[in-house]
């Protein structure tokens, strides 16, 4: 099932109109429409404004839908050198789909380092 599909979904299951959720996002109801049918991806921004508006846990969301941007921690180098080349491999074929913009990515990545080095602290080795 796609992202927008999803997105969807979680808005009917708020009784939530599209006109309604697009005021709360400040854009067209058109864009919310092609960001439901799939036509247009929603920008990171627009993303966790509606997990914020949905209660939806948009990490999962992603994960979900194929795009794994936080791994387990690695247990040694190794499995850490390769978490990291999985990721850019990740990274490089959504740039090609163009789901993201590089900075939108870059972004996302900074909260998500940010938010697990605050909850999770491990050691290396």
């Amino acid at each position: 099932m796609k992202i927008g599909h999803h997105l969807k979904k979680a808005r009917e299951s708020k009784r939530l109109s599209q006109h309604e959720v697009s005021e709360l996002l400040g854009v067209s109801q058109k864009t919310l429409s092609n960001i439901e049918s799939g036509k247009t991806q929603p920008s990171v921004i627009h993303l966790s404004k509606m997990g914020e508006i949905y209660e939806l846990d948009v990490l999962k969301l992603l994960s979900d839908n194929g795009i794994h941007l936080c791994p387990p921690p690695p247990r040694n180098l190794s499995e850490a050198e390769k978490e990291l080349r999985n990721l850019k491999d990740t990274l490089e074929r959504i740039i090609r789909k163009k789901f993201l913009s590089f900075r939108e990515i870059i972004s996302l990545l900074n909260t998500i380092i940010q938010k697990h080095s605050n909850s999770n602290s491990y050691e290396m080795g």
